[in-house]
């Protein structure tokens, strides 16, 4: 009975992406026969790897990534003899290929997320909504678009929306080179590559700005990294907690953080030439401020506010530096002729 729960999704496999190669004809620009085939695999991935647990635990445990590595080895063989055989003058084409593709690259990138489970599932999202929107410059299908913005907005929404994200496994111990690390930052590079393969004139998804919109978030996420790697360094117990009073370093070394990060924003603002990136990060540097003046230099004492006065000095003439270069710069570039 058990070996069963497990032959029969392979055969029910088997027979939707046997289906189309066998009746159906390359020439017909109906795309149902081979999108069912295409997914056929994936949609039985839940029972055969069920079935797989249920009769070799031990295996599971210790190589269950192995199984959709497996799985992804026919349908890229699929998609292969389809790219070589498929005539280029039927219209169902690049829909074919990009049903096939997008299969493809679920079984890869869910193979971290079968092995190790919990965080790597949202890494698996982001990895495979960056891969879709790499493969849509291949096969030129609204759909892979779609998709591929799709996963990486919903991988984002689960690490910032998701606390339960920070119990998956108690603190390290180790600062920095953690694993809130590369929770936060492989889909933080997941969505910046993305918004680069969406870059202007492909930046538009209806009235949405794809690019813009995946840079932003990307933002958002290694700033909250920053964040939680600030928690994680001053932290004491088992858990991550963030605490913003109690401690001067910590209290400071958030500012410092932040100031910084601005510093980043306004930089990276003025050497792309974009407003809006300038405009985060004076914005985010005017909270700064308003949280050294407000809170931090509230707890110091004499000695320590005139240090903190010093570095605030410090941080407002980098900044007022960068931007008077900027507007000198621009106003060159304005002033001199065609």
């Amino acid at each position: 009975m058990g070996r069963a729960a497990l032959v029969w999704p392979l055969v029910f496999a088997c027979v939707f992406a046997v289906f189309p190669f066998c009746f159906q004809s390359r020439k017909s620009p109906s795309v149902a026969p081979w999108a069912s085939a295409a997914v056929a695999t994936p949609l039985h991935y839940l029972f055969i790897g069920s079935a797989v647990e249920a009769l070799w635990p031990a295996f599971w445990k210790t190589a269950a990534g192995l199984v959709p590595a497996l799985l992804a080895l026919p349908l890229a063989a699929a998609m292969e003899y389809l790219r070589r055989n498929f005539p280029r003058d039927n219209p169902a084409r690049p829909a074919v290929l990009a049903w096939y593709g997008g299969a493809v690259l679920f079984f890869i990138t869910l193979i971290f997320p079968a092995q190790f489970h919990e965080e790597w599932l949202t890494i698996s999202w982001a990895l495979e909504g960056a891969a879709l929107l790499w493969l849509w410059h291949r096969i030129p299908h609204p759909g892979l678009k779609i998709t591929g913005f799709a996963l990486l907005c919903v991988a984002f929404i689960r690490l910032t929306l998701n606390f339960d994200v920070f119990s998956y496994h108690p603190r390290s111990g180790v600062p920095i080179a953690n694993w809130y690390l590369y929770t936060f930052g492989i889909p933080a590079a997941a969505l910046f590559v993305g918004g680069l393969l969406v870059k202007p004139p492909l930046h538009r998804l209806w009235f949405l700005n794809v690019c813009a919109i995946l840079h932003t978030l990307a933002t958002i996420l290694c700033f909250l990294l920053l964040n939680v790697e600030i928690a994680d360094f001053f932290a004491t117990g088992p858990a991550l907690t963030f605490d913003f009073t109690g401690s001067l370093a910590r209290d400071m070394t958030y500012s410092i953080g932040w100031s910084l990060f601005a510093l980043g924003l306004l930089f990276i603002g003025m050497v792309r030439k974009i407003a809006a990136i300038r405009y985060a990060g004076i914005s985010l540097l005017f909270v700064t401020l308003l949280k050294l003046f407000l809170h931090d230099l509230a707890n110091l004492d004499q000695l320590y506010r005139i240090a903190a006065f010093i570095g605030v000095a410090f941080v407002l003439i980098g900044a007022s530096y960068l931007y008077q270069r900027f507007l000198s710069l621009e106003k060159k570039a304005e002033d001199s002729p065609p």
